[in-house]
């Protein structure tokens, strides 16, 4: 029988060609077209994914920190993940750094679901989606800097400085820098520990330098300058080093010389005119004390009043009162039975700070005595030691006064004698801004004693530090600007304001809470946080108070500079003094001797930090820095004025080494 099953056919050679042609434009297809779609789709989901992100921000921004504080906040995607992203995915790693310029938000955001990467400020669109980590990217609010925040533009000028740490790439350059540890507790100025280190201040991620650095020059508006630091905002802060040709050590390192408490300023430039007053500061024998005059602005109200305004008793002994030591020991000072601080106290007005009191008796030798503190405090017959009050309760040093002339000016009145024709008597009439009412006596001491002090002081410390009006020595920097950089223009026809921006400067008036009694801004003896910051070796670049000490751009109308409103907006132009947190971190340490580091110029200069109240010399201390380390003391002459500038971030490197004899050139 025959076989009716039909034979298996295969496909001929003609056939599987074609399969595999068609198979090749199936791959063809899905290789340049259907894949770049689905890829596309990928980018502009994490695209949509970055805008809900910037939303949220906005809003994280509004409600969790205050929707009226308009300084710079980094927020992480893990903190906005459920609660204002409520569709959220761990896969999402990535910062938002929020700003404000001209009262818009602004945002720079850093991305990534674990494939591509988001990064750019603003609007953004799928040129801002990369496939591969751009150079610098961080998920870190500790490490994200604007200028890092993706596509670095090789061509900045912040670019130029971290690449020049010794390494290849940024990336190599920025582990360089953050394997870099500063040991504050000793000043640097060894070669080998120089360079670039990093740190965080309000707005994330500065990189500071520190130490014997010789490649930070700038020249910029015809003068030399010293980088200081990469700021958090991503702008670049100088810091007045002299004119291109010339000296830039010592005078011609600074605008001006100035000595603490005198009628003058010696001109350092032909562009600054002498005969200011008291450049930083105001003394004791203008009509101050207290606080007031340590800010770059402050308040010069003041209110008759008296400190403490209380009695000894068993509870206040005499050591929570104010020790008064500067007194000379052989010197006789006129001490009166009576006085009336609401009739006999003058309060000045803020064009005349200097106020007085005025002690009166009818008749020397009656109502009043003159006599040397040892004379009248110390005799025996004079206090007391088992009154209410003595400190300590048993074996006393601290004794409550008992004689009846109790007030007086010690040495900074002058007495004026007036004969009374008509009974042969003298009146004597001494005045001075603060009165002392002796309360208590020390055992042994012949130039201190425990008082009460009447006279005119800042209500409070919050009222002391109010920015209400201009220090001489922000006068004086901003007369400077105003002749040096307002208005003018480089080579190319730009206006000079144009590099700059406004970032902050932080004049750090936090008193140390454990040092600040209730009454203490109107007198006794204090630290601010400066002192924890440079002699404790804790700087920070944190600035305590934004709102009031965090000095940035207000409107103006003169300059082209326009304020982000990230502080107390208090500047008329964007420049200020360098900061006792800056010089730490530079390389200066309280006590150690630093002779070889980039600040040094072979002459003190001002700081705008202030560093602490004291009673007995009635001095409000600013930091300054000489080429050994901090100075304290701000008597004497030689305090140097050097201006500090900010330059935009995107401001671009055009040529130069970095180095004095050949600085960086910049351009816009």
């Amino acid at each position: 029988m025959g076989n009716n099953k039909k034979k298996k056919k295969g496909f001929t050679l003609i056939e599987l060609l074609a399969v595999i042609v068609i198979l090749a434009v199936i791959i063809l297809l899905a290789t340049n077209v259907i894949i770049p779609l689905l890829n596309k789709a990928r980018k502009k989901s994490l695209l949509d994914e970055a805008h809900v992100y910037q939303n949220a921000a906005q809003n994280y921004h509004a409600f969790d920190i205050d929707s009226n504080d308009q300084t710079a906040s980094c927020i992480s995607i893990e903190d906005l993940n459920g609660e204002y992203v409520k569709k959220s995915s761990d896969k999402y790693k990535g910062v938002v750094k929020t700003e404000f310029i001209n009262n818009e938000f602004v945002q720079t955001i850093n991305l990534t679901d674990g494939k591509y990467y988001v990064v750019g400020t603003g609007s953004l669109s799928l040129s801002n989606v990369k496939t591969n980590k751009p150079s610098g990217f961080t998920i870190s609010c500790g490490d994200f800097n604007p200028v890092l925040a993706g596509d670095t533009n090789e061509n900045s000028l912040a670019y130029k400085l971290l690449m020049n740490e010794g390494g290849t790439t940024l990336d190599d350059n920025l582990d360089i820098i953050n394997a870099r540890v500063a040991n504050f507790n000793n000043g640097e100025d060894n070669p080998a520990n120089s360079g670039i280190y990093k740190a965080v201040d309000d707005d994330g991620a500065t990189y500071y330098y520190r130490g014997n650095v010789s490649n930070n020059w700038v020249e910029f508006a015809g003068f030399y300058w010293r980088v200081i630091r990469i700021n958090g905002d991503g702008s670049i802060r100088l810091i007045y080093s002299g004119a291109k040709n010339s000296s830039h050590t010592g005078t011609a390192a600074a605008i001006m010389n100035t000595t603490y408490g005198d009628t003058t300023i010696n001109s350092a430039t032909t562009n600054d005119a002498a005969g200011d007053v008291n450049p930083v500061t105001t003394n004791y024998a203008n009509g101050t004390y207290g606080n007031t005059y340590v800010g770059y602005m402050y308040n010069p109200a003041k209110v008759v009043s008296t400190y403490p305004d209380r009695i000894p008793n068993s509870v206040l002994t005499l050591n929570s009162f104010f020790t008064f030591t500067n007194i000379g020991e052989n010197t006789e000072y006129y001490f009166f039975e009576n006085f009336d601080k609401n009739v006999n106290c003058d309060k000045g007005n803020d064009n005349d700070e200097s106020g007085f009191c005025t002690i009166i008796c009818r008749e020397e030798g009656v109502d009043c005595v003159k006599s040397t503190l040892q004379n009248l405090a110390l005799d025996s017959n004079n206090y007391s030691t088992t009154d209410a009050g003595v400190y300590p309760a048993t074996n006393p040093t601290q004794y409550v006064y008992k004689n009846k002339y109790k007030y007086t000016c010690w040495g900074y009145g002058t007495a004026v004698k007036k004969n009374n024709s008509s009974d042969g008597t003298t009146s004597v009439y001494v005045s001075c801004p603060i009165v002392s009412e002796i309360i208590g006596t020390i055992k042994n001491s012949k130039n201190s004693v425990k008082v009460k002090l009447h006279g005119l002081f800042s209500e409070s410390e919050d009222l002391a530090n109010q920015n209400i009006k201009d220090s001489n020595i922000k006068k004086r920097i901003d007369t400077w600007y105003e002749n040096n950089i307002l208005g003018q223009k480089d080579s190319n026809d730009n206006y000079l304001e144009n590099y700059l921006t406004d970032s902050t400067f932080c004049n750090n008036r936090v008193a140390l809470s454990s040092e600040f009694p209730l009454e203490s801004s109107i007198g006794g003896s204090y630290s601010y946080i400066g002192y924890n910051e440079i002699y404790l070796h804790q700087p920070s670049y944190i600035c305590n108070n934004r709102n009031r000490d965090a000095f940035s751009m207000g409107t103006s109308s003169q300059s082209l500079v326009q304020g982000k409103h990230k502080g107390n907006s208090m500047l008329k132009y964007p420049v200020g003094l360098i900061t006792a947190s800056e010089v730490a971190f530079a390389g200066k340490s309280s006590g150690k001797n630093n002779t070889n580091m980039y600040l040094n110029i072979g002459a003190r200069f001002w700081t705008m930090s202030p560093l602490f109240f004291h009673s007995g010399s009635i001095y409000g201390y600013i930091w300054s820095v000489s080429d050994t380390g901090f100075a304290t003391t701000p008597t004497g002459g030689g305090q140097y004025v050097r201006p500090v500038i900010n330059l935009s971030k995107d401001v671009l490197y055009s040529s130069g080494t970095g180095i004095e004899s050949d600085p960086y050139q910049i351009t816009i």
